[in-house]
């Protein structure tokens, strides 16, 4: 088991991310302390949002997505058993879930609920936006889950091999983790009994304000004792993964390229459609091999994969995002802060991409520098600035550089000086 040394600098998480990156990132797993990206307190209200459309039976497809597992199982329909707004507090939810399933241990996960509230999402991305200055970004979207166990022992993941990192901030309770290092070979079968001593396996225990951290070569058994609370981000490092978004992307250019026959592809059969015949199967494939080719040499892929890359790095790999905040009325004599990163990146010779917390627009190229310089850096300007900065002096420039203006604010880009952020 092991923690960072005492008396490194550390950021306002207490967490010197340039060592964790050095000594541990990829490397092997570490407990240390570590201050949450938000309190307890938002976990509750945040599981109500999260849990509602599910008291009335699971949904597919959607997010955020909710599990509750009991005893041996996943309830398909847990119903009155998720916390509504009829729990006034977590310990409410808890007091009442208690007597409702006496005896028996449990596990409700939320999967990416930050998408609900902009402030939690905003300072979970803050908070691994340092380790990522540190070790790299990650190319594809991170997996956040809110964890509420109670007794609970948890083994999917030493079901498969592993493909995810694996950050664990514990809020409340305690959690222990049992790991097996997959490149010893698969696990034993008593891997999935944490209290038995297995071989080559070893437990880490954290409590609230404690951060646990395993390489993507882990499988993994979790037990949750009384009580516990815990936000877990789990990190693809699989070298797999990248080729899976990618040829899920190459279909879709292939497909957008083939108009709007939605109609089922069965290849011809019957009197001369045998397979190298003309209107046969073998050309039918040929020329689908020519379409993707087309595609993986053609500008529109990379672009697409330019804005990915420019709109996954905004959000610091936390995606889905929250929706947009409702826009203000905004005026020249309107004063304002920038408050969002902007990622910048070009898109071809005469735009550029900017992205705001996963948000991404285009700007002519000739103006993106003297618009990024007429925002500022933080400290308090005025639209009327941007407006002179672009020369606009006709109404209709002027309501270009208030439309671009209502947009960042609307991305929480900016914040307006007279009004709090919301």
């Amino acid at each position: 088991m092991s923690t960072l040394a005492a008396g490194t600098r550390r950021t306002p998480d207490g967490v010197d991310w340039k060592v964790f990156g050095q000594h541990y990132w990829g490397r092997r797993p570490v407990r240390l302390r570590a201050r949450p990206p938000f309190g307890l307190d938002e976990v509750h209200p945040l599981n109500i949002a999260s849990c509602a459309p599910f008291r009335a039976g699971t949904r597919f497809w959607v997010m955020p997505d909710v599990h509750f597992l009991l005893g041996d199982g996943r309830l398909r329909a847990p119903g009155a058993l998720l916390p509504d707004t009829a729990d006034p507090a977590l310990d409410d939810y808890l007091d009442r879930l208690d007597a409702d399933v006496r005896g028996h241990g449990y596990l409700l996960t939320v999967r990416q609920p930050l998408l609900l509230d902009h402030a939690l999402w905003a300072a979970v991305r803050d908070a691994v936006g340092e380790l990522w200055r540190q070790v790299g970004w990650p190319n594809l979207p991170l997996t956040a889950e809110v964890l509420t166990g109670d007794r609970f022992t948890q083994h999917a993941g030493a079901a498969e091999p592993p493909t995810h990192a694996a950050l664990t901030w514990v809020l409340r309770g305690r959690m222990d983790v049992t790991l097996w290092d997959e490149r010893g070979g698969p696990p034993p079968a008593d891997i999935a009994e944490p209290d038995r001593e297995t071989p080559g396996a070893h437990t880490l225990s954290a409590g609230a304000g404690e951060l646990l951290y395993w390489p993507g070569d882990r499988r993994h058994v979790d037990v949750y004792r009384e009580r516990c609370v815990a936000l877990r981000l789990r990190v693809p490092v699989d070298r797999a993964l990248p080729f899976t978004v990618l040829r899920d992307l190459l279909a879709d250019l292939v497909h957008a390229g083939q108009g709007n026959d939605d109609t089922v592809p069965y290849f011809p059969f019957g009197p001369g459609t045998r397979i190298d015949d003309p209107d046969g199967v073998l050309p039918r494939l040929t020329a689908l091999g020519d379409e993707l080719r087309t595609a993986v040499d053609g500008e529109q892929l990379r672009r697409t994969l330019r804005i990915r890359w420019a709109a996954l790095r905004s959000a610091a790999g936390l995606e889905p995002i929250p929706a947009p905040r409702e826009g203000v009325a905004i005026t020249r004599g309107t004063r304002f802060r920038r408050t969002g990163e902007i990622v910048r990146m070009p898109d071809g010779p005469a735009h550029e991409v900017w992205a705001i917390d996963g948000n991404v627009f285009t700007l002519p190229r000739a103006a993106s520098d003297r618009v990024y310089a007429a925002l500022g850096d933080g400290e308090e300007t005025g639209a009327d600035e941007v407006c002179r900065a672009l020369a606009a002096g006709d109404d209709r420039n002027d309501r270009t550089v208030l439309a671009l203006l209502d947009k960042m604010y609307r991305l929480r880009g900016i914040d307006v000086a007279e009004e709090r952020a919301r």
